[in-house]
């Protein structure tokens, strides 16, 4: 048997295989005609994937983008809704009305200070534009011509005003000036002590409803304005009116009766 192999062997080596042998060369040969083939056979479904993928992505961003254009999200609305933004309304101007004839208000209308303004805060009457008038153009220069068209009671209203702003010397001004009428000067009047005067808030209180007050003539150039200061039947009282020799009403010394 060894020997039939023997034989065999020696034949194998006399033919066409006598130099061949499977070298290390061969088998590396082997391997890449191997790996060469398993690579051709997955480029392709590797190539339909990155095909696939990039196709995919490509229609997911221009859905979404149209998405957006169509229906843009407002800040502050997480449900994307559309918004309005409402019509502002135009601010109220802060810039006061112009008058139709500014020039003739600035010549007949004059503002009081805002000392002897206080009157009228005070809630117990208010001199109206005429009263307010006359009496700033009065303290200017103590013409009676500026109350020549005043009735007696819008000069006690003066008076009162007056007193009430302790402007004693407007006071004074207002008394008649009719010579037999005069009690004392101008000098007396304003140095009267302040503890023998009554106190304005007091004096005004009670003066609050002389502008509902009612006249009476008792001569020809004298009367008395009747008004109520308080309730009951004590609650009267009169006011001493005079009218000088220009027919200008003004309030008697002693004006209370």
């Amino acid at each position: 048997m060894k020997s039939k192999l023997t034989d065999v062997r020696r034949l194998m080596d006399d033919s066409v295989f006598e130099d061949e042998k499977f070298t290390e060369q061969h088998k590396r040969q082997v391997l890449n005609r191997i790996t060469k083939e398993e690579r051709k056979a997955d480029w392709l479904p590797r190539s339909l994937s990155v095909v696939f993928s990039l196709v995919l992505i490509v229609s997911v961003a221009y859905l979404l983008n149209g998405i957006l254009n169509e229906n843009p999200v407002q800040q502050g609305n997480p449900d994307g809704a559309e918004q309005q933004t409402p019509q502002q309304e135009p601010s109220e101007s802060l810039v006061p009305p112009v008058l139709e004839n500014p020039e003739a208000d600035e010549e007949t209308e004059v503002t009081p200070n805002e000392e002897e303004n206080e009157t009228a805060a005070d809630g117990v009457f208010e001199l109206t534009p005429e009263e307010l008038a006359a009496y700033e153009n009065f303290s200017a220069d103590f013409d009676t011509a500026h109350l020549k068209d005043l009735d007696p009671i819008n000069v006690a209203k003066l008076y009162v005003w007056a007193g009430y702003n302790q402007n004693y010397e407007v006071e004074y001004e207002l008394l008649t000036d009719r010579e037999e009428s005069i009690m004392w000067d101008k000098e007396y009047h304003l140095s009267i002590p302040a503890e023998h005067r009554g106190k304005p808030e007091e004096e005004v209180k009670f003066f609050r409803n002389i502008d509902s007050g009612e006249f009476r003539s008792i001569e020809e150039s004298r009367g008395v304005i009747t008004f109520r200061h308080a309730d009951g039947p004590e609650g009267k009282a009169s006011m001493n009116m005079i009218q000088n020799e220009d027919g200008v009403w003004q309030v008697g010394f002693m004006a209370l009766q």
